[in-house]
């Protein structure tokens, strides 16, 4: 499993000139691979809120990928991890989501939270 933070869902539908083949690439790679994308609930609203797009349907066109919701148990790492790591909320439930999935590797190309993850698992940047 390869979790995706929502800068590369960002990249990938905006058609970001310097990252948005790259991105591209990479998850149709994995995919064809067959490994699964993961990402948290927390990726739609930073989605919705930082892009032109108003509908979920967008994030449901990327082949293999669940997005997954917050309960207790994540919310409750997540808010360990950011006392820990000093890291905004949203990264913290990136993260904590990631770890509790025993995803792989973690694929962003955010340099602060590259530089948390990598303690845990491996990053992959776009």
């Amino acid at each position: 499993m390869l979790y995706i933070d929502t800068n590369i869902f960002i990249y990938l539908f905006e058609n970001h000139v310097s990252y948005s083949e790259r991105v591209a690439n990479k998850l149709e790679e994995y995919v064809g691979q067959g490994g699964r994308l993961i990402t948290s609930s927390i990726t739609v609203t930073e989605f919705l809120a930082g892009t032109d797009t108003s509908s979920l349907e967008t994030l449901h066109q990327v082949p293999n990928l669940t997005i997954i919701s917050l309960d207790e148990k994540l919310a409750e790492q997540a808010a360990l991890l950011q006392r820990k790591a000093k890291i905004k909320i949203g990264d913290s439930i990136h993260l904590a989501t990631a770890l509790h999935l025993r995803a792989e590797a973690f694929f962003t190309n955010d340099k602060q939270l590259s530089k948390i993850v990598e303690q845990y698992i491996p990053v992959f940047n776009a």
